[in-house]
């Protein structure tokens, strides 16, 4: 996919949208990086959790995507069939959502 600029949203219990935009080289990094960014927002008291939807916008075109946290959680297990490059990509995911 190389680097996009994406949205990506989600609504909470409460139905309140969220959304951040970012620029990622998958769609796990990009919600992974959302989540990461998330989690430090002050304003945003949304934790989202495994059964979490996301919407992943992708600019331009316009392309959405939706993925549950636990997708991405999965895609990061520990994998050697992409070789290096992917181990790298799977490594830096699995990172991001361990920021808190």
């Amino acid at each position: 996919m190389g680097v996009s600029r994406c949205r990506v949203s989600f609504t909470d219990a409460e139905g309140i949208l969220h959304g951040i935009d970012v620029e990622a080289e998958s769609l796990y990094e990009a919600v992974a990086i959302a989540v990461a960014q998330l989690r430090e927002d002050e304003l945003s008291p949304a934790s989202p959790g495994p059964m979490t939807e996301f919407t992943v916008a992708v600019y331009p075109p316009p392309a959405e995507h939706k993925l549950r946290l636990g997708q991405v959680a999965k895609w990061c297990e520990d994998t050697r069939k992409e070789g290096p490059i992917g181990i790298m990509k799977r490594q830096r995911v699995k990172t991001l959502l361990r920021k808190s």
